[in-house]
C-alpha cells in the first residue's frame, strides 16, 4: 500500500510558493480579494450614473409621442367636415320650391359617400320612384324637377347640395301639395368621410354624427336620377 507522505508533501510545497508570491508581489491576493468585494458596488454605482440618462430619453421620446399625437389630432380638427340634412319649401327668392339639401357646416372637405331615403320603411332609389310612391300615378305629371348628385363628390365647407328640387307650377300643384306634406316622412341617413379617411354616418335632420370604420355597403343608394 503506497504511502499519502509524498503527496502531502507536494501540496505543502505549492502552497509554500504561493504564499512566497503573494508576498514577493506585494499581496496581489489580498489585493485582488478585495476588489472582487467592491465588485457589486461599482456595479450599482455605473447603475445609478446611467439611470438618469435612461430616465431622460424616456421622457423625450414620451414627450415627443405625446407632441405627435397633439399635431396630428389639431390637423384632423382643422380637416373636420360636419354635413347635415335639412329639407325647405322656399328658395332664396322666395320662390315656393321644395329642396332636400346636404350641408357640410364643418371646417374641411366632406367625401359624400351612400345616401339612403326611406318612404314608410322601403328604400326608393330615385326621385321619380320617390314620388311615384308618396304621391301616386299622378307624381311625374307635369312635374318640374331637377336633381344633383349627393354620392362619390367633395362637399366644400360652407357647401349646400341641393340634390332635389321640384318648383311648384300650375301644372304640378296637386303632386307638390302632396309632397309638401309627405316629405317630412322620409327617413334620410347618408355618409361621409373626411380627408383622413374618418367616415360618420347621419341619421335624419340635426342628428348628431355616427362615427364608423368605413361607410356602408349594404345600404340602397340614392341616385339621382
Amino acid at each position: 500500500m503506497t504511502s499519502p507522505q509524498p503527496e502531502q508533501d507536494r501540496i505543502a510545497q505549492l502552497e509554500a510558493k504561493v504564499a512566497e508570491l503573494s508576498t514577493r508581489d506585494g499581496g496581489v491576493g489580498s489585493r485582488l480579494t478585495r476588489l472582487l468585494k467592491l465588485m457589486p458596488w461599482l456595479m450599482a454605482s455605473h447603475f445609478l450614473i446611467g439611470a438618469p440618462a435612461l430616465l431622460i430619453s424616456l421622457g423625450v421620446a414620451y414627450a415627443t409621442f405625446v407632441q405627435a399625437e397633439a399635431t396630428k389630432k389639431m390637423q384632423q380638427a382643422d380637416a373636420w367636415p360636419f354635413v347635415s340634412y335639412g329639407t325647405s319649401n322656399v328658395n332664396e327668392k322666395g320662390e315656393r320650391v321644395i329642396s332636400l339639401v346636404l350641408s357640410n357646416n364643418g371646417v374641411g372637405p366632406a367625401l359624400l359617400g351612400p345616401i339612403e331615403i326611406s318612404y314608410q320603411g322601403k328604400p326608393v332609389r330615385d326621385p321619380r320612384d320617390l314620388l311615384l310612391k308618396c304621391c301616386g300615378p299622378d307624381g311625374l305629371r307635369g312635374l318640374s324637377l331637377s336633381t344633383s348628385p349627393s354620392s362619390d363628390i367633395v362637399a366644400r365647407p360652407g357647401e349646400s347640395i341641393n340634390f332635389m328640387q321640384i318648383v311648384e307650377t300650375p301644372e304640378n300643384k296637386a303632386v307638390w301639395d302632396r309632397f309638401e306634406k309627405e316629405r317630412w316622412k322620409l327617413q334620410v341617413r347618408s355618409c361621409y368621410c373626411s380627408i383622413f379617411d374618418e367616415c360618420w354616418t347621419i341619421e335624419g335632420a340635426q342628428s348628431k354624427p355616427k362615427a364608423v370604420a368605413q361607410c356602408p355597403a349594404d345600404w340602397v343608394r340614392f341616385r339621382e336620377r
